[in-house]
């Protein structure tokens, strides 16, 4: 891979970021866009009901399909797929009620 189609690839990652960001802000949660040290796009997703319950979320392609990724490398959904994403995200932010 050339240093163009990873500068390609970063702003493309960074672009689904972006608009999954702004889906789960309107969902109340806390986002920020980012960078890990490496320079891979990242999304600091965080409860604002329970500012501990955090994750950090990817956006890679595998062969010709973009996907949201945990940090703990498995898949979320499909980046065309953002209300599926929204709502696995959201759901692993927000804390159990008790019974």
């Amino acid at each position: 891979m050339t240093t163009t189609d990873r500068v390609a690839n970063a702003t493309t990652a960074a672009t689904h970021l972006r608009e999954l960001g702004e889906l789960l802000q309107a969902q109340g949660l806390h986002v920020r866009v980012g960078e890990t040290p490496g320079g891979l796009p990242q999304l600091i997703v965080i409860s604002t009901t329970v500012p501990t319950l955090s994750e950090v979320i990817f956006a890679t392609q595998r062969e010709e399909n973009w996907w949201f990724w945990w940090s703990w490398a498995e898949r979320i959904a499909p980046v065309d797929d953002m209300p599926t994403a929204v709502t696995r995200i959201r759901d692993m932010l927000t804390p159990a009620r008790p019974r």
